[in-house]
């Protein structure tokens, strides 16, 4: 009875532990009571020999299976958080029998101390489910490429060793041993193929709709430029008459600089089409400037965009998206200059620029905003940077952060510059 009871603690700590490095809230749904009932029912089979000891690998196989499925994520991650989930029970488990071990004195039965130990890391892991440590550490890991090969590695090693144990145990026959082993290798390959083929079809998706999307914008400035067109005549002969009504010099030229710098404004971003002969980069700085403006923000741009880059526009979209949206986000409700400088050149690559006021941010801050899940806002709705350098790691581009100071206010500059 104590040993299933501490078995049952074990596993329902399990799938805390990789709840909590998910940041997911644990509910009682299918694949948790499943996987937790079919543990117990394995264990209890190696316990009264119906199964080979040397089938236990099939517990961990089957956890491995569990987080996949649950949690769907990439093979890497999946890996990572099953090796996580195992090392911090295991530490846990050592780090408490050093006390509870006394306990052996006074309780003679090894059941109920593995049972209060089991019972004690599940307690700890409950009480902890909502800090940060977790995210943390599966961040820290997930940013550094060497700890998730050594995780590759160590899984990979994990199974190699389970099937020369059965092997060299006779468990099973030469044959099945190959069997088995094709199979696993296939079923993994299958997996990657698969979960290769979702993210690509994501991507297609993702492109086709910001595509669409912007191909309108861009097909309603063509019309707008279009319907401009006819009207420039008759703002050149307005512009001519106003000698009948000027009656100095001064005031003509007064009156011919206002008529002017109105029309200049009102085709303020018609621009965009001459600098780009992209449709959907056009459209979509068309729009992200007149977002801008119904907050009061200037734009001052300078784009030549002649698509002589490695990084696709539809990445080079959601880059230019993510930090626009950051500097538009501080400045709405900010006392600051409302402008923001947008520069953008491809000539010998991707030189990416954009500037905008800021007031009490140091460099250390600014280092923080590149951190997943880092948000300012107190909604927690905040847009974090860490994206960006995720594509640095895709199109090997400097990021370039520099802090300014201008004439009313600090200026905080964040530049890309691809290495060609």
């Amino acid at each position: 009875m104590f040993e299933v009871a501490y078995r049952l603690f074990e596993m329902a700590a399990l799938v805390l532990c990789v709840h909590n490095l998910s940041g997911k809230k644990v509910k009682a749904d299918i694949y948790n009571t499943g996987f937790i009932a079919l543990q117990l029912t394995f264990m209890q089979m190696i316990q009264y020999e119906i199964a080979s000891k040397q089938m236990y690998f099939a517990i961990y196989l089957n956890f491995f299976v569990y987080v996949y499925v649950k949690f769907n994520d990439t093979i890497k991650k999946t890996t990572l958080k099953w090796l996580l989930s195992t090392a911090i029970i295991g530490a846990l488990q050592m780090i408490i029998y050093l006390p509870m071990g006394f306990l052996s004195y006074v309780i003679p039965n090894e059941s109920i101390i593995v049972l209060l130990i089991n019972f004690t890391i599940l307690l700890i892991l409950f009480l902890t489910r909502k800090s940060e440590k977790y995210i943390q550490i599966i961040q820290f890991c997930e940013n550094r490429d060497w700890i998730m090969k050594i995780c590759m590695i160590i899984c990979t090693l994990i199974l190699v060793y389970f099937m020369f144990l059965l092997k060299k145990e006779q468990v099973i026959e030469v044959d099945l041993f190959i069997l088995i082993s094709i199979i696993i290798v296939m079923v993994f390959v299958i997996m990657y193929r698969w979960q290769k083929s979702i993210y690509e079809l994501e991507q297609k998706e993702r492109e086709m709709k910001i595509t669409n999307l912007y191909n309108d914008v861009f097909g309603e400035l063509i019309e707008t430029t279009r319907r401009r067109q006819h009207d420039f005549h008759n703002q050149i002969d307005a512009i001519y008459g106003m000698h009948l009504t000027a009656t100095t010099l001064d005031e003509l030229v007064e009156m011919q600089k206002e008529y002017c710098d109105a029309l200049v404004y009102e085709n303020r971003y018609t621009k965009v089409l001459g600098c780009t002969n992209n449709s959907t980069l056009a459209g979509f700085l068309y729009t992200k400037f007149i977002h801008a403006e119904k907050y009061g923000i200037k734009i001052d741009y300078n784009v030549g965009y002649t698509e002589n880059t490695s990084i696709t526009v539809y990445d080079l979209v959601e880059i230019i998206g993510i930090l626009m949206d950051n500097a538009i986000e501080y400045l709405e409700n900010s006392q600051l200059t409302k402008k923001i400088i947008f520069d953008l050149k491809d000539f010998e690559g991707l030189d990416l620029s954009i500037k905008n006021p800021i007031q009490n941010i140091s460099n250390n801050d600014v280092a923080q905003f590149f951190k997943k899940g880092f948000t300012t806002k107190e909604t927690g709705s905040g847009i974090g940077l860490s994206k960006i350098k995720e594509y640095q790691k895709k199109y090997n581009y400097d990021i370039c952060v520099e802090i300014t100071q201008g004439e009313a206010n600090e200026w905080l500059e964040i530049r890309i510059v691809e290495n060609m």
